[in-house]
C-alpha cells in the first residue's frame, strides 16, 4: 500500500509549485477579478504573504533551472511590489511648519472590554474630527464628556456594528437623511471649519463574507464615489471600510471618487487584529487640495480589534 501511495504523492508534489503560483497570481495580477468575486477579493487582501510567496517560489524555479516558471514569477512579483511602493515613499516635506485638521477613524468594538479607556485617550488627541463606529449607546453614554471638546455630534443612534457617531469641533450640518436610513448607515455632513467647509463621510460597510453582503457593502462605496464627485468642496472620507488597498474595489473607490489615500508615504500597518492575522482595513481617504501633514496608526487598540487611525491635514497651498 505503501508503495503504490509513494509515487502518486510525488506527483502531486510536483504539481504543487504551479499551483502555488497560480494562487498567487490570482491574489495579486489578477486581483481585478475580486470586482467580481467576494473570494478572489479575499484573496488579494494577503498581498504581503503572496510577496513572500513568490520569493520562495522565485528562488525554487532558479534553482532547478525552470525557466519560464522563474520568469513569470518574477513578473508577477515585481509588479506586485510596484504597486505598493508609494506607501513607503515619504511625501515632500513642506517648505515651513503648518497646522491643519485632524482626523481620527477608530472602530471602537461594541463589546470592548476596556471601555474606560478611550475617554483619556480621545481627549488628549486634541482632534477637529472624531469618527467613531461600532459605537453603542452604553460607548455614547460613557463619552459624553467629549462633548466640552466636541459640541458638534451626529449618530447613528443604532447599537451593535450599525452604532456610529461623528463628532466635530466645528458646526455641523443636518446628515443626509438616507444614510441615517440605509440599513448599514452611513453619516455624510459638511463642516464649517475655519480653512472652509468639508463634506465628511463617516462609513461602517458590510464585512462582505457572503454574495448580498459583498454587493451591499460595494454598493456603500459606489455612492460614497458619486458624493465625492459631485461635491465642489473638499472631502474626507474615515472609517472602518473592511477593506484593504489591495482590493480592486478600494482601487476603484479611489479613482471613481478622485480620492487619495492619505497612507501613501505613511506605511500599511496593520490597522485590524484578531486570530493572529493583521490587515489595514480603516482608511482616511482625501479628495481636493490637500496635503498629508502626517498619518499613524495608534499601536494601542485599548481593548478593540482595531487600531485608531490619525491623519493630520493642511491646504494643499500652505507652502
Amino acid at each position: 500500500m505503501t508503495r503504490c501511495l509513494a509515487p502518486r504523492l510525488r506527483n502531486l508534489a510536483g504539481y504543487l509549485p504551479g499551483t502555488l503560483l497560480l494562487l498567487s497570481f490570482l491574489g495579486t495580477a489578477a486581483s481585478p477579478l475580486g470586482l467580481r468575486s467576494s473570494h478572489l477579493e479575499r484573496m488579494s487582501h494577503f498581498r504581503f504573504g503572496w510577496i513572500v510567496l513568490l520569493l520562495l517560489l522565485l528562488a525554487f524555479f532558479s534553482k532547478r533551472r525552470r525557466r519560464l516558471p522563474a520568469i513569470a514569477s518574477g513578473i508577477v512579483l515585481a509588479g506586485s511590489v510596484l504597486t505598493i511602493l508609494p506607501y513607503w515613499i515619504p511625501p515632500p516635506k513642506p517648505v515651513r511648519e503648518d497646522t491643519g485638521p485632524k482626523f481620527i477613524a477608530w472602530n471602537l468594538l461594541w463589546e470592548n472590554p476596556r471601555k474606560n479607556e478611550a475617554l483619556p485617550w480621545l481627549l488628549e488627541q486634541n482632534a477637529d474630527v472624531l469618527a467613531l463606529t461600532e459605537c453603542t449607546r452604553d460607548w455614547r453614554a460613557r463619552l459624553e464628556k467629549l462633548s466640552a471638546v466636541y459640541p458638534h455630534r451626529i449618530t447613528s443612534g443604532r447599537d451593535g456594528a450599525e452604532g456610529m457617531w461623528v463628532l466635530s469641533r466645528h458646526p455641523l450640518d443636518a446628515p443626509d437623511p438616507a444614510g441615517l436610513a440605509a440599513n448599514k448607515p452611513w453619516i455624510s455632513t459638511v463642516m464649517h471649519a475655519p480653512q472652509g467647509p468639508v463634506r465628511i463621510l463617516g462609513m461602517h460597510p458590510r464585512t462582505p463574507r457572503s454574495g448580498h453582503r459583498f454587493n451591499e457593502r460595494n454598493g456603500q462605496y459606489v455612492m460614497a464615489a458619486a458624493i465625492a464627485a459631485a461635491s465642489d468642496m473638499p472631502v474626507v472620507l474615515l472609517g472602518d471600510l473592511n477593506c484593504t488597498p489591495f482590493s480592486p474595489w478600494l482601487s476603484r473607490l479611489l479613482r471613481d471618487g478622485g480620492f487619495k489615500d492619505t497612507g501613501k508615504g505613511f506605511g500599511l500597518p496593520a490597522t485590524w487584529r484578531q486570530h493572529g492575522i493583521g490587515l489595514p482595513i480603516d482608511h482616511i481617504l482625501i479628495r481636493g487640495p490637500w496635503r498629508v501633514l502626517d498619518r499613524k496608526v495608534h499601536p494601542d487598540r485599548m481593548g478593540s480589534d482595531h487600531h485608531p487611525v490619525i491623519a493630520v491635514l493642511a491646504p494643499a497651498g500652505g507652502g
